[in-house]
């Protein structure tokens, strides 16, 4: 089966590549978090480094772990489930040809390691060349006054290697289920459907995981008051990490609720847009007709747009409340809780999320190929086709931005009801900066993603592009 596994990954290498800057994102993620946290205690054991003022490169690598690990394993099982639902032909062909179920596996899996592996030589080289502009950043802040010394890198190799067995435990984690899903089905139904992605279902681990889910959100709302009892310097900083961590944990019970969330969302908003041009509603048919594929697509930029509005809210919302409570508006200095730091907490993160929605929109660039050609045989003008995908971006960018927006109103929430239990008058403030930053900017990503993949195809004849999707 060496040879079998050898010739599949040779085949399967530009579905993977689609997807592989998530993978690349999130080693990057694992990888320097893992040399700034050497680096740091490094500094802290030489005596360089107060170990009161190291949070920067001691606690927030460890929370960058937790943050990219949550988000990465969502967003690479969602890029997996799509690299799987195309490979589907060739997984039945194999089970056609007498591997079984358990060989099945195994071949998505050495695939999943590969290019996990082959994305961790990418990001091994980009971590040890940014690693020094990286600690200045974090030395500094984008609004520091005062600097503190910065640790010198260090490239510590078994840290690095420990990163990316790390992450590639996070692929297999995320793309197991999916494997095992594939190798389920019988080969001639797989290959009766592996022109379609087969329909998402709530499965009852979903339902358990989504359960605990909301428990652990509750029990955050519980400690509230245990950590009042033992209040100290640290508590309301506290209390902005477990917001932020709030945010990322709703919105994957969006994603594990995606099969019966995302498109009823759609369908909803896009039928109260009272237009009636044909490309509008072909753009909304289009994205009901995908379906499951599409819930994938919208799941990393919910994830996207919700750190993002979460993150241009967190400096505001501490100023307008330590303001509102009294402190006066300088009495809270930002210098190392500003937006420098919040970067540095939620960017990693935000980095995985946002190329593995990229890297999905990439994946139906074919699809969406074929169906611009057929589109343009039945009579659509070039500015209709052109226009078709631009559409279609907006409507993946608002669908995303709703739950998005809900996981931003529990931080607020959790922040009013734990402001004003220390005592605390509470102010959530989004900026408008957030809006264009955070929704704005990301839906001109996606409307890139989802454009530009199209240009070549539209410079084709329609029946070439139809043929060439029919072949492969």
């Amino acid at each position: 089966m060496r040879r079998v596994y050898l010739a599949e990954l040779r085949d399967s290498w530009s579905a993977w590549l689609g997807v592989s800057l998530a993978f690349v994102a999130t080693n990057l993620s694992f990888v320097v978090s893992a040399l700034v946290l050497s680096s740091g205690w490094a500094a802290v054991g030489a005596g360089q480094l107060v170990l009161e003022d190291s949070a920067e490169f001691t606690l927030t690598p460890i929370t960058n772990f937790v943050f990219s690990g949550i988000v990465g394993l969502t967003v690479v099982a969602t890029s997996a489930t799509m690299v799987v639902d195309t490979r589907r032909g060739s997984l039945a062909r194999l089970a056609v040809a007498g591997a079984d179920p358990g060989q099945i596996v195994r071949s998505v899996m050495s695939q999943l390691v590969a290019v996990s592996l082959a994305s961790a030589v990418i990001a091994d080289i980009v971590a040890v060349a940014t690693l020094q502009p990286y600690l200045h950043f974090l030395t500094t802040g984008i609004e520091a006054d005062t600097v503190i010394q910065q640790p010198a890198p260090v490239y510590n190799l078994a840290a690095m290697a420990f990163a990316n067995v790390a992450c590639t435990g996070v692929a297999m984690l995320g793309g197991l289920g999916q494997a095992r899903r594939a190798a389920a089905i019988p080969p001639v139904e797989a290959l009766r459907q592996a022109a379609a992605s087969p329909p998402q279902r709530m499965t009852v681990l979903r339902w358990i995981a989504v359960g605990l889910g909301v428990i652990a959100l509750a029990l955050v709302f519980g400690a509230v008051f245990p950590m009042l009892e033992f209040r100290n310097s640290e508590t309301i900083s506290t209390f902005l990490q477990l917001g932020v961590l709030m945010l990322v944990a709703f919105t994957v019970l969006v994603a594990l609720m995606a099969p019966v969330l995302i498109s009823p969302i759609a369908r909803g908003w896009t039928a109260l847009i009272p237009v009636r041009h044909p490309i509008w509603q072909l753009a909304r048919k289009n994205i009901y007709v995908r379906g499951p594929r599409f819930s994938r697509s919208v799941v990393p930029i919910v994830f996207t747009i919700a750190m993002m509005l979460g993150l241009l809210a967190l400096g505001p919302t501490l100023l307008a409340t330590t303001t509102a409570s009294g402190y006066g508006e300088g009495a809270v200095r930002l210098d190392k809780a500003g937006m420098g730091a919040f970067l540095s907490l939620l960017g990693p993160a935000l980095g995985i999320a946002l190329c593995g929605g990229i890297g999905n929109l990439f994946m139906m660039s074919k699809q969406r190929d074929a169906e611009l050609a057929l589109v343009g045989i039945t009579g659509a003008s070039p500015g209709q086709r052109r226009l078709l995908p631009v559409l279609e971006a907006i409507i993946l960018t608002i669908t995303a931005t709703i739950p998005a927006l809900a996981a931003v109103g529990l931080m607020a929430g959790f922040y009013n009801f734990s402001f004003s239990a220390a005592g605390l008058v509470p102010v959530f403030v989004l900026p408008p900066e957030a809006w264009f930053v955070g929704v704005g900017g990301t839906g001109l990503i996606m409307i890139a993603a989802t454009f530009l993949p199209t240009l070549k195809a539209l410079r084709l004849p329609e029946p070439r592009v139809v043929a060439r999707l029919a072949a492969e």
